[in-house]
């Protein structure tokens, strides 16, 4: 018994390291492999740097201590990248199309202020974008009741006492660079682990495999440990990119290893699963860069399920990306987003990994070859 174990443990090994070695001879499928979801990370973090906050230039013709407090309460307002300009750098910048707005505090602000006159405040949006144009809507008045509720917290009749769920904000780049680390791990791991299966069928090398006296379930094993070391490269280069570069640093850092671990394991489960049923790499690299944006933007990559509707809730809780977002969050920022506890979305991602290698196992097991 224990002989039959030794020897399954080693063809695991021994299949590991013929993909390991194989994935370092295809370089061209290596390469996309390993910077597909490291691209995915840099553009989408650039798509979300780009448009957390509107920019917004503001000609400050009072430089009074009254415009000044106006000026930071629209920079606490959350909605705005504020930066001071001259009136005509402003309009060159609103019609050049590099800002969205133009406030102009006027000159006699503060003594308007002081004397308890109405005090117009220019607003000039380019409503070309939707998004930023409410943006901007909504944060101009926001900004003068903030004002006035620190300036003259007397004339505030209605004031808001806010609790917070949590014991800090966090920003619309850092929630949103944990989703995308998920599909960049899923898009590396569906490509790495997609293709080197395909592979052996192209090449018709998994013959040898399947004609050998080793169990199918530890050519299975090998395959996947062998596309889940080739896929630990690009994880650690996108590890790398959103902690050190786009600045998303983990509150726990044994949760964020862990279940980038078994999320890692999931996607090169799926991909082997993938390319053992389709058997030719350019469907596999299309149907994985195909599933993975349609599922990343129903999961929950942008807000908690909760805020979709409840048939978009349904579909995404049918696969595992919503369970990945969810417990990557909870190790980046301490979010719980569902009603389950941590074990109870551990296990159901374990219970995932567990199918899909059933599943692969299954399918090759049905594979029949001729000699």
């Amino acid at each position: 018994m224990f002989n039959d174990l030794g020897y399954q443990l080693r063809v695991v090994w021994a299949c590991a390291k013929k993909d390991f070695h194989a994935a370092l001879t295809d370089r061209l499928f290596t390469i996309l492999s390993l910077f597909v979801p490291v691209n995915v990370l840099i553009l989408m973090s650039l798509f979300v740097l780009a448009g957390a906050n509107a920019p917004t230039a503001v000609v400050m013709e009072d430089q009074g201590p009254y415009a000044q407090a106006f000026y930071l309460a629209m920079s606490q307002a959350h909605s705005f990248r504020l930066q001071k300009n001259s009136a005509a750098e402003a309009e060159r910048l609103i019609t050049a199309g590099q800002i969205v707005a133009v406030v102009t505090i006027p000159a006699d602000f503060d003594a308007k202020v002081q004397q308890d006159q109405p005090v117009q405040v220019g607003v000039k949006i380019n409503n070309l974008n939707t998004d930023f144009t409410n943006d901007i809507r909504r944060a101009i008045p926001l900004s003068i009741t903030s004002f006035y509720a620190k300036v003259f917290p007397n004339l505030v009749s209605v004031s808001v006492q806010e609790k917070d769920l949590y014991t800090h904000d966090t920003g619309y780049v850092p929630y949103l660079g944990v989703s995308i680390l998920v599909i960049a791990l899923m898009m590396g791991g569906l490509l790495q682990s997609g293709t080197a299966a395909a592979k052996e069928w192209e090449n018709q090398t998994i013959k040898e495999l399947l004609l050998s006296p080793a169990s199918r379930w530890a050519i299975t094993e090998g395959k996947m440990l062998g596309s889940f070391i080739v896929s630990l490269g690009s994880t650690v280069i996108v590890l790398l990119v959103l902690i050190v570069f786009v600045g998303v640093v983990p509150i726990n850092w044994g949760e964020m290893f862990g279940f980038t671990l078994l999320s890692l394991v999931i996607f090169n489960t799926a991909g082997t699963l993938l390319g053992t049923v389709i058997k030719i790499r350019q469907p596999v690299i299309a149907l994985s860069m195909g599933i993975s944006l349609p599922l990343f933007f129903i999961s929950g990559a942008f807000a908690p399920i909760s805020f979709t509707t409840p048939l978009l809730q349904v579909i995404a809780r049918i696969f595992p990306i919503y369970y990945q977002i969810v417990v990557l969050q909870h190790a980046f920022h301490g979010f719980a987003l569902n009603t389950l506890s941590l074990g109870g979305n551990t296990l159901i991602l374990i219970g995932y990994a567990l199918v899909l290698i059933i599943l692969v196992t299954v399918a090759l097991q049905r594979t029949t070859v001729s000699h």
